[in-house]
C-alpha cells in the first residue's frame, strides 16, 4: 500500500488520469445508447462497414452536416481492433479527453499549490453537468479539453517564462477546429486571447489574434472544400450553415438569461462556490502582483465570464455547451481551500459537513422515492440495492475517517474527496438510473450495444 502511495505522490498526473479514465469507463455502464448520441453509432458502425469518409454517414446514407469527423474516426479506431462497437468504445474518446481535462486542471492549479490543483480536480468532478456530459457522450467535452489545455499552456509559458509553449496553443486550436468544427476553435481562443488583454500583453495579444483568425478562416476553408467534396454545393451549403450562421440565428428563442439561470444551476455545487470566490476575493485582483494566486482568479473568472456571455449570443443554447467552463469555476471553487486570509473558513465547514452527509441524503431520496413509488402511475426506477449499499459503505467509511483522519493535515481533501465519492454514487445508481429507464420508455430507436469491447 505504502509503495502504490508513493506512485501516486510522485507521478500525480498519471495517477490522476488513470484513475480518471477507470471512473469515467466505469460510470459508462448501461444497456443502450439514447438520445441524440445514437447517432454516434450509426456513424461509427457506417466507418467500420465501408471505411473511411470525410462527414459522417447517418442512417438513412447521407453525409451528416452538424458535425466533424474527427469523433466518429476516434470511436472506429477504438473499435475496430474488435471488430464492433461497444458501449467502451463508443465512450473511450470521451473517457480519455475528460481525463486529460482533469490533468490540466490539476496542472494549472500546482503550478501556485499542488493542492489547489487537486482539489480542483475533486471540483470538476462534483459538477453534475461536467459528469452528465461524459456519461451521455457530449462532443463538448472536447472543447472543454483545448480550453484548459490552451490556457495552461499559454499561461504557464509566462509563468515561467517559456514562450515557445505559444506554438503548442495555435496547435491546440486546430485541433479544437477539427474536434467540433468553428465553435471548438472560438471558444479556447478567446479564452486565451482575454489572458492575454487582462495581463496587458498587446504585442503577444495583436499576434495571437492575427495568426488565430487565419487558423480559422484556413479551417472553414477546408471545412467548405471537404463539404462539397462529400456532397456537393448543397451540402456544403448545410455545412456552414449548421456549424456556422445556423447556431447564432436559430429557430429557438433566445432566453439570454439561460445561462445566468437553469443553465448555470446543472453546474451545481461548483458554480455556487466559484461565484462565492469571484464575489468575495473581487477587492484583492487589481492590487496583486501580475502572476500571484488572486491575479490567477482575476483570469478565471475572465474565463468564465467570457464564454457565458459567447454563448448567450446563440439563440440555442444548453447546458452542455458552456462545458469549457468547468476548468475555470472548479479552480475558483477550489481557492477556497488555499485561501490564506481566511474569507472562506466559514463557507468551507458548511462543504465539508455536506460531504459528510451526502451518503444520508441519498438515503433519505431513495426512501421518498419508494414511498412515491407506492402510489405513482409510472414508478421511478433508482438502483435501490445500489443507493443502500452505498450508504451503508460509505457510513463505515465516515466512521473511519472520523477515528482515523481528524485532525490530519489533509483530513480537508479527504472529507471532500469522500463527498465526491458520495456525488458519483448516488448519481450513478440514483439520478442517472432514474432518468436511464424514463428516457428508455420513449427513446423510439434505442442502439442496444454490448458494454465490453469483445
Amino acid at each position: 500500500m505504502e509503495d502504490y502511495k508513493k506512485l501516486i505522490l510522485q507521478r500525480p498526473c498519471q495517477s490522476i488520469f488513470l484513475i480518471a479514465l477507470a471512473l469515467f469507463m466505469a460510470l459508462q455502464y448501461k444497456p443502450a445508447v439514447l438520445n441524440y448520441t445514437t447517432r454516434f453509432v450509426d456513424f461509427a458502425d457506417y466507418m467500420l462497414q465501408h471505411g473511411m469518409t470525410l462527414f459522417p454517414i447517418a442512417d438513412d446514407l447521407q453525409p451528416y452536416p452538424d458535425y466533424t469527423i474527427a469523433n466518429t474516426v476516434l470511436v472506429y479506431l477504438a473499435s475496430l481492433p474488435f471488430g464492433q462497437l461497444s458501449v467502451l468504445s463508443m465512450g473511450l474518446p470521451f473517457c480519455i479527453a475528460a481525463s486529460l481535462m482533469l490533468v490540466f486542471i490539476y496542472k494549472l492549479g500546482a503550478l501556485h499549490e499542488r493542492k489547489w490543483g487537486l482539489c480542483g480536480v475533486l471540483f470538476a468532478l462534483f459538477t453534475w453537468a461536467f459528469v452528465d456530459s461524459v456519461n451521455s457522450l457530449a462532443l463538448d467535452i472536447y472543447p472543454a479539453l483545448i480550453t484548459a489545455g490552451c490556457f495552461y499552456l499559454a499561461y504557464s509559458a509566462d509563468l515561467k517564462q517559456q514562450r515557445g509553449r505559444l506554438a503548442l496553443v495555435f496547435l491546440g486550436l486546430i485541433l479544437g477546429f477539427a474536434l467540433r468544427g468553428p465553435i471548438g476553435m472560438i471558444g479556447p481562443a478567446l479564452v486565451v486571447g482575454s489572458y492575454y488583454l487582462l495581463s496587458r500583453q498587446w504585442r503577444t495579444l495583436v499576434g495571437f489574434s492575427l495568426v488565430s483568425g487565419l487558423l480559422f478562416a484556413a479551417g472553414v476553408a477546408l471545412l467548405a472544400w471537404a463539404a462539397h467534396v462529400q456532397g456537393g454545393d448543397a451540402f456544403m451549403q448545410q455545412v456552414l450553415e449548421m456549424q456556422g450562421l445556423g447556431r447564432i440565428a436559430s429557430d429557438h428563442s433566445p432566453r439570454y438569461y439561460f445561462y445566468f439561470s437553469a443553465g448555470l444551476i446543472t453546474y451545481s455545487f461548483t458554480a455556487f462556490y466559484a461565484l462565492c470566490v469571484m464575489a468575495r476575493s473581487g477587492r484583492q485582483w487589481l492590487g496583486a502582483p501580475s502572476l500571484s494566486a488572486p491575479r490567477l482568479l482575476l483570469h478565471l473568472g475572465a474565463w468564465f465570464v467570457v464564454l457565458i456571455v459567447f454563448f448567450t449570443i446563440p439563440n440555442s443554447k444548453k447546458a452542455r455547451y458552456v462545458l469549457s467552463i468547468t476548468p475555470a469555476i472548479s479552480l475558483l471553487a477550489a481557492y477556497i481551500f488555499i485561501d490564506p486570509n481566511g474569507l472562506f473558513s466559514a463557507t468551507r465547514r458548511r462543504l465539508l459537513r455536506l460531504c459528510l452527509n451526502l451518503p444520508a441524503i441519498g438515503a433519505i431520496l431513495a426512501l421518498l422515492v419508494l414511498g412515491y413509488n407506492s402510489f405513482a402511475a409510472r414508478p421511478l426506477q433508482p438502483d435501490f440495492a445500489g443507493v443502500f449499499s452505498s450508504f451503508a459503505l460509505l457510513s463505515g467509511v465516515r466512521y473511519w475517517i472520523g477515528r482515523q483522519y481528524t485532525g490530519h493535515r489533509h483530513y480537508e481533501v479527504i472529507v471532500l474527496a469522500f463527498g465526491v465519492a458520495a456525488f458519483l454514487l448516488l448519481d450513478g445508481f440514483f439520478f442517472n438510473a432514474i432518468t436511464y429507464h424514463l428516457e428508455l420508455a420513449k427513446e423510439p430507436t434505442p442502439k442496444f450495444l454490448p458494454y465490453w469491447f469483445w
